[in-house]
């Protein structure tokens, strides 16, 4: 890719307090990252700096939170054959620039993590057979089992385990059988031995909510237990 992302007018403009003007630098964006038909990890990567620092320099929640939700569903613009490149170089950039992130800009990044994990879900669940490629994409970065904080910081990993749900429930995908849900609870469940005791902790607490099937499945069979158990004495 001939220079940086973070040169390119287009994403720089992405901050503008001009709203006619970060809205041209949208469609500009969407047009680019459209007509790629190959996209290496490295491009992403520079790409996602670049979209990294333009929601950094944006001021105001409003303007955050919609820049926030059009970066995350940039995925839905791309030709299948970039898309999970493009969200390797996400995680790769959220992972590698999280302890940076100042307490007065953490929201808007932890609503990025969130508008992006549901847009790769729901990409995921709208493309037939992508599901194994994006879980893999999962798996290497903010459900990592091997827990190495050098490669995900701490903090990501635990936004992740805090939302997971939530996003599946929000794309209604909890009660489809897309080859998701079940996987991404598998990932979750081996969380549970990490040996950093706030992933563990977390990975257990959003493995058993109460949303998930095996969940509601199990409550269900004990509730039944108990009726067919119980006796009312004799009847007058």
């Amino acid at each position: 890719m001939a220079g940086e992302a973070s040169q390119m007018p287009f994403i720089r403009n992405l901050a503008s307090s001009d709203r006619k003007l970060r809205t041209a630098s949208i469609d500009s964006l969407k047009t680019f990252i459209g007509s790629r038909k190959e996209m290496s990890e490295t491009d992403a990567l520079k790409l996602w700096k670049g979209l990294y620092y333009a929601l950094w320099m944006t001021d105001r929640p409003l303007p955050q939170q919609a820049l926030a939700r059009e970066l995350a569903n940039l995925v839905h613009e791309l030709p299948a054959a970039t898309a999970v490149p493009w969200m390797r170089g996400f995680w790769g950039i959220m992972s590698l620039q999280w302890t940076d992130i100042d307490v007065l800009r953490m929201e808007k990044f932890l609503l990025l993590v969130r508008r992006s994990l549901a847009a790769q879900l729901r990409w995921a669940a709208d493309h037939a057979g992508a599901a194994p490629d994006v879980l893999a994409v999962l798996r290497d970065w903010c459900f990592d089992a091997e827990c190495d904080l050098r490669k995900v910081p701490v903090g990501l990993r635990l936004h992740a385990l805090d939302i997971w749900v939530d996003e599946l429930e929000r794309e209604k995908l909890l009660g489809e059988d897309k080859g998701l849900v079940r996987p991404l609870g598998d990932m979750v469940e081996a969380l549970r031995t990490c040996p950093v005791p706030t992933v563990r902790e977390r990975a257990r607490d959003s493995y058993e909510d109460e949303r998930l099937p095996w969940v509601a499945k199990e409550e269900g069979e004990e509730g039944k237990d108990e009726d067919e158990g119980s006796w009312d004495g004799f009847e007058d």
